[in-house]
């Protein structure tokens, strides 16, 4: 069994089966619009490419969600659609990752997500990225609702207000976790250092 310790308010993932096979890293915001309207985004990058390195190392699945105005919606400050191009070097694609658009700040909504992970037996998501209020968040509530186990990276989301962001985060760890576990980037890459090879789809 391997677990994250320093996770809070359970050691994730709860199951305790860090399994690489099962897991996602799931990058929201991965976009020049969210990247640039986040104060910390640099210092945030360089922690999603380290985690980046460390799941794709683990034989886990990297994913970089590009997000769209949905049609009809009134006017916001969403980012326009000129902003989807990666625009730091821990953002940007690699081979193997997956790119998915959605229709919203959802990472869900309106695209095909959801059908990606369970057609690849993925059930553990671990989630970073830009605009965490609104990508981030509102993925992550998301994927709680369709029965995802969510570790929110605490160091690899980017706030546009610390104050909001720092509510976000708490939110998650409500009644013992109602919307998954909070921890660190180093204890992510530390754990999946340890964690065993995926097991290939086909004997899945």
């Amino acid at each position: 069994m391997t677990t994250l310790d320093q996770t809070l308010p359970y050691p994730w993932p709860y199951d305790g089966c860090l399994d690489p096979g099962r897991l996602a890293l799931i990058v929201a915001g991965a976009q020049t619009g969210w990247i640039e309207a986040s104060p910390d985004h640099a210092g945030v990058a360089a922690r999603i490419a380290a985690v980046s390195r460390a799941v794709r190392e683990a034989g886990a699945l990297v994913v970089l969600v590009h997000h769209s105005r949905p049609a009809g919606s009134r006017p916001t400050p969403f980012p326009p659609e000129h902003g989807t191009r990666p625009a730091e070097p821990g953002v940007a694609q690699s081979a193997g990752d997956l790119v998915v658009r959605s229709a919203g700040v959802d990472g869900f909504h309106g695209g095909p997500l959801d059908d990606e992970l369970r057609t690849r037996g993925i059930d553990h998501l671990v989630l970073t990225g830009f605009g965490a209020e609104a990508c981030v968040d509102s993925t992550l509530r998301s994927a709680n609702d369709r029965g995802y186990e969510c570790l929110t990276v605490t160091d690899a989301v980017a706030f546009f207000s610390p104050q909001l962001g720092r509510h976000a985060l708490a939110s998650i760890t409500m009644s013992g976790g109602i919307f998954g576990a909070i921890g660190p980037s180093a204890a992510l890459v530390e754990a999946l250092s340890h964690a065993s090879s995926p097991v290939p789809m086909e004997a899945k």
